[in-house]
């Protein structure tokens, strides 16, 4: 099966994340922006999600948006497919988490610090990598058993990285640095 995993187009949050220097987005169900809108219009003709026969999106506003705006069928949601949870910090500064006694070893402490690319290390309340590739995982067993030649995806950047390091076996290190573009599709094949 031909699998077509799409970032959604920029959101709020990551333009929050460059001008705020440490912004955490995580499931914070922020909208597209006008860029965003834009280059989610721009896959209505790529070939990349032509004759697809299914198309998923995880539930998030951001996603789901950019399925809907290319998507020629049904969307089908999947809570598998959200960005990773980031817990207590969604939608919050860094700025002001280091300032809260409780949150200041995530950003002083070694053994917290790599939070963000950690398969062992969460934010309060958050998930690991090793959360979101099992959840992830689940997704592509099911996707496996359907009867189609091509499926989209329209997920998150932690969750297609996970994706990936799923169906190409990649170590831990080798997934944490996947760069994944938004709204550039990643054709795979799903077996």
């Amino acid at each position: 099966m031909e699998l077509v995993l799409i970032r959604h187009g920029e959101s709020v949050a990551n333009v929050l994340q460059k001008t705020e220097n440490g912004f955490f987005c995580g499931q914070w169900d922020c909208e597209l922006t006008d860029t965003g809108r834009s280059q989610a219009r721009s896959l209505k003709n790529s070939e990349y999600v032509k004759n697809a026969d299914l198309i998923f999106s995880s539930p998030l506003k951001r996603a789901a948006d950019t399925a809907a705006a290319f998507a020629d069928r049904d969307i089908i949601f999947d809570a598998r497919l959200k960005e990773r949870s980031m817990g207590s910090f969604e939608g919050r500064r860094k700025s002001d988490l280091e300032q809260i006694e409780e949150y200041r070893k995530y950003f002083t402490n070694e053994r917290f610090t790599g939070f963000r690319g950690s398969f062992t290390v969460a934010a309060p309340g958050g998930e690991t990598y090793s959360d979101v590739t099992a959840r992830v995982s689940s997704f592509l067993q099911d996707l496996k058993l359907k009867n189609c030649k091509k499926a989209v995806v329209v997920s998150h950047y932690a969750a297609i990285r996970c994706m990936i390091k799923v169906i190409k076996g990649l170590s831990d290190e080798e997934t944490v640095a996947l760069k994944i573009r938004q709204y550039e599709p990643i054709a795979l094949e799903l077996r």
